[in-house]
């Protein structure tokens, strides 16, 4: 569970797949953790609650945390596949607003799900809670008044922002862990395209560096990233650092064997 980990936490978010396949069991032996989201940008794939059983029942060595999207679920429906994944040996849950649309916006108080899902607590098997916010001390206080047990901040795409936007969470040590999400710098217009989704903006510098760097060594550069952002996550104080927008066979290869080192 995320809120008891010891030491520093590498951990993988990975989208279930369109279809039912056997992709996970690539997974063994490279991650302990992995964040499985729900339905990214709309895309429809499998429920993440009953990916995550695949994961307990097949890959007992790797703990799954589940992305609860509340844009588009009310309390019940929630509850319900909550209930299904415990049984299955599921026991973490981040709980996410998701990509709303007007036509379901008064369905997301992802606050008034986390409130509820903090009162099931000794009614049901054990779980824990989370969720996700911004650099911003107060919405993270409101957070842990809700009942989050820890938290997802970020992302973040260069070594360089960690250290001020971490602290303006104001830690405490008597606060639930932080994750810091991180996404990989490979080029320039991929690090355009994450700050058009809300990534906090890398520096001049980074681009000037990917922008003189050849072609060919630019994703040596975002990997050396992602390690200066590990470093500097552990350094701030975060819990550990939650590996963002790869493709499945990245995570199941490339990024192994590039950070587990």
């Amino acid at each position: 569970m995320l809120t008891r980990t010891e030491g520093f936490q590498l951990i993988a978010e990975v989208s279930p797949p369109e279809l039912p396949n056997k992709e996970h069991l690539r997974l063994k032996g490279k991650w302990s953790n992995v964040l499985l989201t729900d339905n990214v940008f709309g895309k429809i794939r499998i429920s993440p609650y009953a990916y995550s059983a695949r994961f307990t029942h097949d890959l007992p060595q790797i703990s799954p945390t589940v992305v609860v999207s509340t844009r588009d679920r009310n309390i019940l429906a929630i509850e319900s596949e909550v209930r299904g994944a415990l049984g299955n040996g599921v026991t973490s849950f981040l709980v996410v607003t998701g990509d709303t649309m007007p036509q379901v916006d008064h369905m997301a108080n992802h606050y008034e799900i986390v409130r509820h899902l903090r009162d099931l607590q000794g009614k049901l098997p054990a779980l824990e809670i989370g969720m996700a916010t911004r650099f911003a001390s107060w919405m993270k206080q409101r957070r842990i008044e809700a009942g989050a047990q820890f938290f997802c901040v970020g992302p973040v795409v260069d070594p360089a922002t960690v250290a001020e936007n971490v602290a303006k969470l104001d830690l405490k040590p008597t606060d639930p862990p932080v994750f810091l999400m991180v996404i990989p710098p490979f080029s320039l217009n991929w690090i355009e395209q994450m700050e058009d989704i809300g990534a906090v903006p890398g520096t001049d510098e980074l681009k000037e560096r990917l922008r003189d760097a050849n072609p060919k060594d630019r994703r040596a550069i975002g990997w050396e990233a992602v390690r200066e952002i590990n470093k500097a996550a552990e350094a701030a104080g975060c819990a550990g650092t939650v590996l963002m927008g790869l493709k499945f066979e990245t995570l199941t290869e490339e990024a192994p064997n590039t950070l587990h080192t």
